[in-house]
């Protein structure tokens, strides 16, 4: 039978979310029909889509009770003579089936019309009005337990779709037979129009068949099975010939039985509609032969009130139904979890074979991890891509296919070998390492062990990754580095010989040039006799040119002594305006030869830094040295002294010079730079005067800066850190460097 509408059924409407039906069921499951299809085109769904939305439920719910009008009816009409019952009672199937469908509102609104057309239907039926509101209450009554307890075990779309859900079908049923046993025998037995027990038995089976054949119309189906159209018919003419024998007129042999071996069929070979529309079939079928005298119920029955002849018609429905019911669900759990199961292993056999890197399936046997199925990947990597193919490699032993040491770290690698590593711990469970393969391939292999254990702990599955280029990588890498520490060793031993030759050389050179020194000053004084005004120049330019030699030594030195970090002060309070006064007269001489103005410009009380007063002299003897060389005639060099706000001294050289080229000002602190500016004017200089004063700025926890003077020249700024004359204000040592 079919409902008055073109709706899903309540499992389609599970599947679309509906609310009324929980959503904890298998998503499995797929109804491919709808309820109603009228036609080849559905055009009833088509006619009933197209109408307003106000419109519909009342079309539905006029339809629904329509249909269950016109099913109670009939049933009372075609009730067998003399009965108080009814043979068959479909409306109680279609009646819960609309109340799963539906929902809110709709569903008190359907309950009161079922209500009311049950009792019209019984009036038609020319019983009494007491006796038609009493069946009219078990009726609605017997609906809604059914479909309560339906909805609570997991809407319609469950109920067909595992054994449990049929459980809980069947659990479903039962009660509802109860409620409208008890009803409808107790409001037979108020009116005096029949006995209790046989209208609550004849009336309990023909509603149990109802709910058993007609329900699980309703309740979704599985996907129907390819069958060639031959078996189709031949199964559908043999189920309606056994059951037209068994039932046929004067039919009277206890053949009863005989009609499940179709039905079996049915269950087995065809899919769940075909088996409640062959259930449907065979109940009417039955029922109306029975009605009519035929079959082994109306012979044994003769004698005897109609109910007992319809109790056992309806007893032999329901008895098919639960035979071929569970059979059918059964059957369709089976189709499930075979697709599921052809769907995991096509997932699996992607996701194996279309992997980017090496698979390996192995099975624990012998104590050896074999082979048991590998991707292309995998086969490239332990061949080397030669003659043997996959089938080589099945079942073989994973470590002879590895260089002998890897294939010894591998076995240890098996559970229940004395050496084991592989680990039992659940968080990190398995092993990873690198193997090489034998010959031809000699590739190395980065392997991911790891243990399935819902397989038995036996199979393993591993990843192999191909690490060849970076383990040849690595040992380029490692070679480069040996030769580059090697390289680094050996200039360093340069450096340090360059430092002691320089050391040695220097001091070498210090004793002889202060001779030379000394002897020139003995000469100009005349120690040796007078000297003419030729031999006086002489000696002088052999003394200047001695001092410029000594200077250049200690230079070398100072730096020397900077990079070896051996050169150290003990810091005392320094007047860095002393200093700045004590520079400037040593330059004194040098800027009046040179016609340039040297000037100092400082506060009148001391400021205070902490340092070693002789290298402070130092620097600032560099710098204004510098300055005076670099400015022509006629310039300015100053050195001004500034106190600041923020506990800093800035002691700053300034010149009117030549300056020095905006792309070479980042140069200047280098060792040995000289600017272009100095080599075009052929100006004299080792370029380690600026490297030195920059190394006794840092020694002392300042530091110099050079900026361009406006309208042209340089400015050399140090910057110290100022203390008050109640202590130092410094670490107990400072170092060059």
């Amino acid at each position: 039978m079919r409902s008055g509408s073109h709706r899903p059924t309540p499992a389609r409407r599970a599947a679309d979310g509906h609310p009324d039906v929980p959503q904890g069921a298998s998503a499995t499951v797929h109804v491919r029909e709808p309820v109603v299809r009228v036609g080849p085109d559905g055009a009833l769904r088509t006619w009933f889509d197209g109408l307003p939305d106000g419109v519909r439920p009342v079309v539905a719910l006029t339809g629904l009770l329509g249909t269950v009008l016109a099913l109670t009816s009939t049933s009372v009409v075609l009730a067998p003579s003399g009965s108080s019952v009814a043979a068959w009672w479909p409306a109680a199937g279609v009646s819960v089936a609309a109340l799963l469908w539906l929902r809110g509102r709709q569903r008190w609104v359907l309950g009161a019309g079922l209500f009311v057309v049950s009792v019209i239907g019984n009036l038609l039926g020319d019983r009494s009005l007491p006796v038609a509101l009493g069946f009219a209450a078990a009726n609605l009554a017997e609906t809604v337990v059914v479909t309560v307890l339906l909805v609570r075990a997991g809407g319609a779309r469950t109920a067909l779709a595992s054994m449990a859900g049929l459980g809980h079908f069947l659990k479903a049923c039962t009660a509802g037979v109860a409620v409208i046993a008890v009803g409808a025998g107790v409001t037979v037995q108020l009116s005096g129009t029949g006995d209790f027990l046989d209208v609550a038995r004849a009336v309990g089976a023909s509603h149990g068949a109802a709910l058993l054949l007609v329900l699980p119309w309703f309740l979704g189906a599985s996907p129907t099975p390819r069958r060639r159209r031959t078996e189709r018919i031949t199964q559908w003419l043999a189920l309606l010939a056994v059951v037209a024998l068994v039932f046929a007129p004067g039919q009277s042999l206890p053949l009863a039985f005989v009609p499940f071996v179709p039905l079996m069929w049915g269950a087995v070979r065809m899919g769940q509609r075909t088996v409640c529309a062959q259930l449907v079939t065979a109940g009417i079928l039955g029922t109306v032969l029975s009605s009519l005298g035929g079959g082994p119920f109306a012979h044994m029955s003769a004698g005897r009130p109609p109910e007992v002849i319809t109790a056992l018609v309806q007893a032999f429905v329901v008895s098919a139904a639960l035979l071929v019911l569970p059979l059918s669900v059964a059957i369709r759990q089976r189709q499930v979890a075979m697709t599921e199961l052809e769907r995991s292993e096509a997932l699996f056999r992607h996701g194996f074979n279309g992997a980017r890197v090496g698979m390996l399936l192995l099975r624990r046997r012998e104590g050896a991890l074999r082979v048991v199925e590998l991707n292309a990947v995998a086969l490239r990597l332990l061949t080397g891509d030669d003659a043997r193919t996959e089938a080589d490699l099945l079942d073989e032993s994973w470590s002879l296919l590895l260089d002998p040491v890897s294939a010894l770290e591998v076995d240890s690698v098996v559970p229940g070998s004395p050496v084991s590593v592989l680990s039992d711990d659940e968080a990190s469970p398995g092993w990873q390492g690198e193997v090489q393969v034998a010959r031809p391939s000699r590739a190395w292999l980065e392997v991911t062990l790891s243990p399935l254990d819902e397989y038995g702990g036996d199979l393993y599955t591993a990843q192999l990754v191909d690490v060849t280029e970076r383990r040849e990588a690595e040992a380029q890498l490692r070679s480069a580095l040996d030769k580059e520490r090697r390289a680094v060793e050996r200039l360093t031993e340069l450096d340090q010989a360059k430092d002691d030759f320089v050391t040695n050389i220097s001091h070498e050179l210090r004793t002889p040039i202060t001779s030379v020194i000394g002897y020139a000053e003995m000469l100009t004084e005349g120690d040796a006799g007078d000297l003419n005004r030729l031999q006086l120049s002489m000696v002088e330019k052999v003394e200047r040119n001695a001092g410029r030699l000594l200077s250049l030594i200690e230079d070398v030195l100072a730096v020397s002594r900077v990079d070896a970090g051996s050169f150290s002060f003990t810091p005392t309070e320094v007047d860095v305006v002393h200093c700045s006064w004590q520079a400037c007269e040593a330059l004194e001489k040098m800027a009046r030869d040179a016609e340039v103005t040297l000037a100092v410009v400082a506060p009148h009380d001391p400021v205070l830094v902490a340092g070693d007063v002789g290298q402070l002299e130092r620097a600032l003897l560099n710098l204004a040295s510098n300055a005076v060389k670099f400015t022509p005639a006629g310039g300015r060099v100053t050195v001004r002294v500034d106190e600041t706000h923020d506990d800093t001294v800035r002691i700053a050289v300034e010149d009117t010079g030549m300056g020095v080229p905006e792309a070479e000002a980042h140069r200047l602190f280098e060792r040995f730079f000289r600017s272009s500016t100095a080599q075009a004017e052929a100006i004299q200089g080792t370029g380690l005067g600026l490297t030195i004063v920059s190394s006794i700025a840092r020694a002392h926890h300042g530091e110099i800066d050079y900026a361009p003077r406006p309208g042209g020249g340089s400015v050399f700024t140090i910057t110290l850190p100022r203390i008050h004359a109640t202590g130092v204000r410094a670490p107990a040592r400072g170092h060059l460097g």
